[in-house]
Formats: C-alpha cells, sequence, structure tokens
C-alpha cells in the first residue's frame, strides 16, 4: 500500500510539532522547511490537521503552529484512516472507475480488508511514540530553534545485563 503525499507530509508534520519544547510554536514555512515539502502543500496539510483537532493554530505576528495532547496521542492508524479516506487503491474504487471485472469483483474486497489490516497494525502506533530527539533535533537546530530533550526520554540508553548498552529500536 501506498500512502498519499497528504497523508506523507501530514505524519512529518505530527513528528515535528510533536518534538517542539512545550509552549513554543512553529510557523508554517517552518514547518515546510523542517519537513522539506512546498509551502502551500504544508498550508492545506496544517489546515486539515487543525481541524481534526491535532493541531491548533495561533494567528498574527506571535503566532504559530503547535500539536496538540490529541495529535501527541493520536494512532498513525486512526490518523491515516482519516487521511487516506476516499482514496482509491485500483481505479474500480474511484468515483467514475470503471472496469470491465468489475460484476462480482473479488479484488476489491480482498484489498478492502488488506487496507484494514494495515490500518489495525498502526492502531499501536502513536505519534508520541515515534518522535525522537536524534531524528528532530538536528532539524530544529538549522530552524534555530531550541532542541527537544526527552528527560529520560526515548532516546536514552538502556543498560543491559553485561555492562552492555543498546539504544530504544525505535528511536534509531
Amino acid at each position: 500500500m501506498r500512502l498519499t503525499a497528504f497523508s506523507d507530509i501530514a505524519l512529518r508534520v505530527l513528528l515535528l510539532t510533536g518534538a517542539v519544547a512545550d509552549g513554543q510554536q512553529m510557523t508554517t514555512r517552518a514547518i515546510a522547511e523542517g519537513v522539506g515539502a512546498p509551502y502551500h502543500h504544508v498550508t492545506k496539510t496544517v489546515s486539515r490537521l487543525v481541524g481534526l483537532g491535532l493541531l491548533t493554530s495561533t494567528r498574527g505576528r506571535s503566532g504559530g503552529v503547535s500539536i496538540t495532547p490529541a495529535g501527541l496521542d493520536a494512532s498513525v492508524g486512526q490518523i491515516l484512516r482519516e487521511l487516506e479516506a476516499g482514496s482509491a487503491m485500483v481505479e474500480c474504487e474511484s468515483p467514475g472507475g470503471r472496469c470491465p471485472l468489475d460484476n462480482e469483483c473479488r479484488l476489491r474486497l480482498a484489498l478492502t480488508q488488506a487496507r484494514d489490516a494495515f490500518y489495525r497494525e498502526l492502531d499501536g502506533v502513536h505519534v508520541k511514540d515515534l518522535i525522537s530527539q536524534r531524528q528532530v533535533g538536528p532539524v530544529m537546530v538549522a530552524l534555530s530553534m531550541r532542541a527537544p530533550e526527552f528527560p529520560g526520554g526515548r532516546d536514552a540508553v538502556t543498560p543491559t545485563p553485561g555492562n552492555t548498552t543498546t539504544r530504544d529500536p525505535v528511536a534509531q
């Protein structure tokens, strides 16, 4: 399954804004630079995420965008279901899509079940669990913003028996 560019940008926006220090906001232009996407695509994406309650936006000179607690707690499966709704996997699913084999098609059902399984697998993955200081720290520094700090956090080195250390695999 392939995600739309819109969903890809939305997930990047959530990861970046999720790493911002509490009380700090980002401009949409800084977000666009940070996620490597065109400004107008990011503004559209931010607007949609604000509408879903995952981001909050403040207008004006000292305004900006920040992630909400609901945005941090949201599951990737839930987000993708919302953002990918209406996206056709095959032409026959799209409005006006035509296929000569459409009568009692079993492929469409199989693809629908596969898509549902994909989303279910991502239901246990939450935005807050994906944010890594090593991932977003350099981006924040490049944007002249304070690098995020995760006290005892997701990037912490964890001691294991035998005095060796391993890093959290999710953070790598």
